[in-house]
C-alpha cells in the first residue's frame, strides 16, 4: 500500500510537469515552424513570433482539454 499513497502523493507534481512540457513543446513546435517560415520565404522574422504565440494558444488550449475540463456527472 505504500507504492499506491506514495503515488497519490506525486500526482499533483506530475500533472504540473505535464503541463509545463505541453506550454514548451507548443512554443518550440510552432516557433520553429514559424522559424522555418521565414527562412524559407527570406522574411524578417515575421512566422517566429506567430508561431510562438500560436503555440501557447494551442498548448493552453491542450492543457484545458486534458485538465480543465469540469467532470461531468454520469
Amino acid at each position: 500500500m505504500e507504492g499506491r499513497d506514495r503515488r497519490e502523493a506525486w500526482r499533483g507534481a506530475d500533472q504540473a510537469w505535464d503541463v509545463i512540457g505541453l506550454l514548451f513543446a507548443g512554443i518550440i513546435v510552432c516557433g520553429g515552424l514559424g522559424w522555418l517560415l521565414d527562412r524559407l520565404f527570406d522574411f524578417t522574422d515575421v512566422f517566429l513570433p506567430i508561431g510562438m504565440v500560436l503555440g501557447v494558444g494551442i498548448s493552453i488550449w491542450l492543457v484545458y482539454l486534458k485538465y480543465g475540463k469540469p467532470d461531468r456527472p454520469a
